[in-house]
């Protein structure tokens, strides 16, 4: 698609999510066409935008979709927090998969993968940035506040874009999510602020490293937790030492406890920020409840924080400036 077919494509939409009422905006969905493959992305902007608005780039785990991670918990509070503090929400879609049009996936740098749903080529970096671009002509953005996070298949997207075109974030965020092992990603990153959010007890994304998923290790292999933390450390020239926090323990019955480690980062801003969730299973942490079945298949969910207004925060604190660049 090109520049100025794209760029027609968001005018459309922003008028479409500017014509919603002052109390009630909707987000605006599209469909367009990125290097030959139709891509879904949406945007949401809050009645009372503040002007630059910062973006926040939110991705969907593996076999979702942009409007499935719209409608989660999580993303219901990604919508009240940029209702309460005006910043814009951009939620692009992966690659769909070939066997199931609902499900989709990121190319997220995972190699040696058998599952052709996971398996990918798509240039999926080249086309949230472009994203970046095109919404930045159409809204009036603060391009020194753009911000991306996603959970487990979009955490390992997250770092994916930290990784390589990380110059156009201020910050980002991975949920239930650690770095492929082996990775087609380069391992010489520039520094960048990075929050790491996993539970301990995941029976998906395996905390000790190890096969995704199954035993099978048809969805590839991941770093453990530790090496995932290890590495943006590293990245960062943080402190190995980590100032080290115990959340209070608010939901006595989910059977979760949240420590965060902070490492500071060598510049300024650049800290790693890990959130470990010890008991927590495969799910973004907040305050609902979750059914048994939901339990059985990805485990406990730690309602002590909410997953969303965490990151939020890391990401008021920093900001990066893009101009030069």
């Amino acid at each position: 698609m090109n520049r100025s077919a794209f760029l027609a494509v968001l005018v459309g939409l922003f008028v479409c999510a500017f014509a919603s009422t002052a109390s009630e905006p909707e987000i605006a969905w599209e469909s367009s066409e990125w290097n030959g493959v139709q891509r879904v992305f949406g945007v949401y902007a809050p009645a009372e935008m503040v002007d630059p608005a910062p973006i926040v780039f939110l991705l969907h785990g593996g076999g979702g979709s942009a409007e499935k991670t719209w409608n989660q918990e999580h993303g219901r509070s990604w919508r009240e927090l940029s209702d309460a503090y005006g910043f814009l929400l951009v939620l692009p879609e992966g690659r769909a998969d070939p066997d199931n049009p609902d499900g989709h996936h990121w190319n997220d740098c995972r190699v040696e993968i058998e599952s052709e749903d996971v398996r990918s080529s798509e240039d999926d970096v080249g086309f949230i940035v472009a994203l970046i671009d095109e919404v930045s002509r159409g809204l009036p953005i603060d391009r020194d506040r753009v911000y991306a996070t996603g959970a487990s298949n979009g955490g390992m997207m997250t770092y994916r874009l930290a990784i390589e075109a990380g110059e156009h974030f201020a910050a980002v965020a991975a949920v239930i999510a650690n770095l492929p092992d082996p990775t087609e990603c380069d391992t010489a990153p520039a520094p960048i602020p990075i929050l790491i959010m996993n539970g301990t007890e995941d029976p998906l994304m395996p905390f000790d490293g190890g096969c995704v998923a199954s035993d099978a290790c048809e969805r590839g292999r991941v770093l453990s937790t530790s090496e995932t933390v290890t590495f943006w450390v590293d990245v960062n020239g943080a402190s190995t030492t980590p100032d080290v926090e115990k959340l209070p323990n608010r939901s006595w019955s989910d059977g979760s406890r949240v420590t965060v480690y902070t490492f500071e980062g060598e510049s300024a801003g650049n800290d790693v920020v890990y959130y470990r969730v010890q008991g927590g299973g495969h799910t973004v942490p907040g305050f609902e409840s979750t059914s048994l079945l939901r339990r059985a298949v990805a485990g406990s969910k730690n309602r002590d924080i909410d997953g969303p207004t965490e990151i939020w925060a890391f990401f008021r604190g920093h900001l990066v400036d893009v101009s030069s660049n």
